[in-house]
């Protein structure tokens, strides 16, 4: 009975070590992928100036900046957006919780709480925007609604030049248009 006893508790702890090696196999992979995930850079209240032929086109100011240099990939949070036309001109500004920046290709897309207000009093609030400013086109899938003094138009999905003048919302639009004294309505 001592015997069987014995041999039960040496089969134990040789199936506990086997467990305990290949966790300790298991735990490496998973620090070896933390650490490949970690971003490069990390950078508090941070500001990235972006130019398009010599202009500063965007000038993007962050609370954070988490930037993975070889992936050309830069998470921000808490960020504002400021954006110029051609000329180097003030266009509009953008505040949001968080977004992702891609610093070769100028790409930006920001996520939650997103508003817009160009120069010109137009308003866009939403909870995702993309801007690609090689071709100056702002778009989202989510819901929308600009607003410009008391006329508001709300609906899902966008397609917009970074002034907000020239925009179509895609889908379940509506709208509430105010004529102002004076003024005919094409």
């Amino acid at each position: 009975m001592r015997k069987t006893l014995d041999f039960i508790r040496l089969y134990i702890i040789i199936i506990l070590g086997i467990i305990l090696f290949l966790r300790c196999g298991e735990d490496q992979k998973m620090k070896k992928k933390l650490i490949k995930d970690l971003p490069d850079q990390v950078i508090e209240n941070a500001t990235m100036v972006f130019t398009v032929n010599g202009k500063k086109s965007t000038v993007i100011k962050a609370r954070s900046i988490f930037k993975w240099v070889d992936k050309d990939f830069t998470k921000a949070k808490t960020l504002e957006v400021d954006f110029y036309d051609t000329l180097g001109e003030h266009t509009s500004h953008l505040t949001a919780d968080s977004g992702w920046v891609w610093e070769k290709r100028q790409n930006l897309e920001v996520l939650g709480n997103v508003f817009v207000v160009t120069d010109d009093g137009i308003k866009l609030e939403t909870e995702s925007l993309k801007w690609d400013p090689k071709i100056n086109k702002i778009t989202t899938d989510e819901f929308v609604k600009m607003t410009k003094g008391k006329d508001i138009m709300t609906g899902y999905g966008l397609e917009a030049d970074q002034n907000l003048r020239n925009f179509k919302i895609k889908r379940w639009v509506k709208g509430e248009i105010h004529k102002k004294e004076n003024e005919e309505i094409e």
